[in-house]
């Protein structure tokens, strides 16, 4: 029997913090914690629960998600200490990288959430999808995981961003050269060492009706999905991020933005985006 969260004030079904409330995730984070704590031993158990009982309304729900996300008891302890007594505006600048509402430009303190160079679209749409993921890791990109103010700034922000980005792009390209971009096999690769966080393992695919379907439903799921795009040739990686209406909503890691596109033309390997109107590859959740 799974051990309930419903007495915190989450259920199952609770919505994703970045995601839509007209989005229903078969595995939502709370769904996720359950199941973590389950798995727990007795103390870490008593632990968590100790945790998430004595966080504030605003911060319980991202310390549920630090739990779905596999961290261990002492690292949730850790995550909600930092958090503790937080305003809202605060918790949403320094753990939701995107804005909520799916639409502009993705910035923390004016630093754009950017990829650094011309072949790191694919690094920085794995840093997202994690991001979004795991407010414990968008924590340590925008303070350090410290309570020094110092280390919060948009510099050492960008330089902890950029640091990050090439850490992944060494690990996606062990056997590509950089300069060519990732591969969508190291893409899942990599994306799938964070399986525990993801919720998901990962599995590179060609571009066809039923990929392309199964990418759009995922993404309308709360799960981020990469998307190789390009034009005679492979050239960028998006990022699915979740669904608005008849639209799905994508991270652009080139310019920092978040945009739509029409999900029917998507499932039809329709695009356009930046210049960019064929769909190559997708990195879907299996």
């Amino acid at each position: 029997m799974l051990v309930s969260l419903a007495g915190y004030g989450i259920s199952p079904q609770s919505p994703p913090i970045v995601v839509h409330q007209d989005q229903v995730s078969a595995a939502s984070p709370a769904t996720r914690a359950e199941e973590r704590l389950d798995a727990m031993s007795t103390a870490d158990r008593d632990r968590v629960q100790a945790t998430l009982a004595a966080a504030g309304r605003d911060e319980r729900p991202y310390v549920v998600e630090v739990v779905a996300a596999g961290h261990s008891a002492a690292e949730v302890a850790s995550f909600a200490r930092l958090i503790s007594g937080k305003r809202p505006r605060w918790l949403q600048t320094h753990l939701d990288l995107l804005d909520p509402d799916g639409s502009g430009w993705v910035a923390y303190r004016s630093s754009p959430v950017q990829q650094p160079d011309d072949t790191s679209c694919g690094p920085m749409t794995i840093l997202m999808a994690r991001a979004i993921s795991d407010p414990f890791y968008s924590l340590y990109l925008t303070t350090g995981d410290t309570t020094d103010r110092a280390d919060a700034g948009a510099e050492q922000f960008q330089a902890r961003l950029t640091a990050e980005e090439h850490r992944i792009h060494a690990e996606t390209n062990r056997f590509w050269p950089q300069s060519l971009g990732s591969t969508p096999l190291g893409m899942s690769n990599e994306l799938n060492r964070y399986a525990a966080a993801l919720g998901t393992r990962y599995q590179a695919r060609p571009a066809d009706g039923s990929t392309l379907s199964d990418a759009a439903e995922a993404a309308g799921n709360g799960q981020p999905v990469p998307v190789l795009i390009g034009d005679w040739i492979p050239r960028h990686y998006i990022l699915l991020i979740g669904r608005a209406g008849g639209d799905l909503i994508y991270y652009e890691p080139g310019y920092a933005t978040v945009g739509h596109i029409s999900e029917q033309d998507f499932v039809q390997g329709k695009i356009d985006v930046i210049g960019f109107h064929r769909i190559f590859a997708v990195v879907r959740p299996h």
